[in-house]
């Protein structure tokens, strides 16, 4: 049977992921309804994509109270995420909510509680788990060759919200509508990555975060150091100035080192040291280029989404998991405020 969906807000992640992968999954989906603050962009979305038959409505109240959906995709900026979570919770709808999870500890709370209460599944759409390539990095990591892991580094950048958007910022810009800037809006995508490849969690940070391009009262770049509860350390960077977009992950081992880079020639590769009493670890054992899979992040995000709503299986990235990742994110700009480490709380 098909997951019933309404979809709430009709921006761009609507249009460049939502309902692309929602219209390629009709066996496990219908659009029942689109709502939109703004009548016409929910009309004109149905009509881009041939969805004949949907509802269009403007208050997202009108999509949690329908006894005809099974879940809500909450695509809206990300201040209004707690209060459509929740009355979503209310009405028992599954939530598929975008990342961040929302922009404050107590809303995150807030929100899981709510889902927990009503028996509902809330996911956040932390798509980087979700890319092929990490996918096949996490499977390697699994199977133990690099050892005990010491190090991780990552970076995430594009040029922008407002080439994201269409040629204007909007509310990302405005951050008592989004929370911050890169940091909040790609850094927590790497951040959650390192913490799922590496199995690890961030004690506490020292962060700097500046605006250094753009014409904007937020963050446009950001470089965070992380020591880990079990006193390894890492380092992620995110950036609005980067062209053209990258994420690239580095993982060191005591047998060697995994790096993944989206877009290249060989997206992910395990390079191996020389191992064994009188051999130098400095020189190459072999490369391991794992297998990737077919598909997209945000493909196999919103499949797999509704494979959990179809088989009644809790999704791995649940409230929990966006808020530790939300966490993170929080006290690095506490940190660049103070000037000082900040513990993860």
């Amino acid at each position: 049977m098909a997951v019933r969906v309404g979809v709430i807000g009709c921006g761009k992640i609507t249009e460049r992921a939502s309902l692309p992968n929602l219209v390629n999954y009709k066996e496990k989906a219908e659009v029942k309804v689109l709502c939109d603050i703004v009548e016409d962009k929910a009309g004109d979305m149905a009509e881009k994509f041939a969805l004949k038959g949907v509802d269009i409505v403007k208050d997202w109240k009108k999509v949690t109270e329908r006894s005809d959906i099974d879940a809500v995709f909450v695509n809206v900026p990300n201040y209004v995420h707690e209060e459509i979570a929740v009355g979503a919770s209310r009405a028992k709808k599954h939530i598929l909510v975008e990342k961040p999870i929302t922009i404050s500890r107590r809303a995150a709370k807030h929100m899981i509680d709510a889902a927990r209460n009503a028996g509902v599944f809330l996911m956040v759409e932390q798509t980087q788990r979700f890319d092929p390539v990490h996918q096949a990095a996490r499977k390697f990591i699994e199977t133990g060759k690099l050892g005990k892991i010491n190090m991780v580094k990552g970076r995430i950048g594009h040029a922008g919200p407002e080439y994201w958007a269409g040629g204007n910022e909007g509310w990302f810009s405005d951050k008592r509508l989004s929370g911050g800037g890169a940091m909040i809006d790609v850094g927590i995508h790497m951040l959650d990555l390192l913490r799922w490849l590496s199995g690890k969690e961030v004690a506490e940070v020292c962060a700097n975060i500046k605006t250094l391009e753009k014409p904007f009262p937020v963050d446009d770049n950001g470089s965070v150091i992380m020591r880990f509860t079990d006193g390894t350390f890492g380092h992620f960077e995110a950036s609005w100035t980067t062209r053209p977009y990258e994420v690239m992950t580095w993982i060191y081992g005591e047998n060697g080192k995994l790096c993944t880079s989206i877009g290249g020639d060989k997206p992910i590769v395990a390079s191996m040291a020389t191992v064994g009493e009188g051999k130098d670890p400095n020189c190459l054992l072999e490369d391991i280029v794992p297998e990737v899979g077919s598909g997209s992040g945000w493909e196999n995000a919103i499949h797999y989404f509704l494979d959990c709503v179809t088989e009644n299986k809790a999704p791995f990235i649940n409230g929990e998991e966006g808020a530790k990742s939300m966490a993170v994110i929080l006290a690095a700009y506490e940190s660049a405020e103070k000037g000082a480490w900040v513990k993860v709380k």
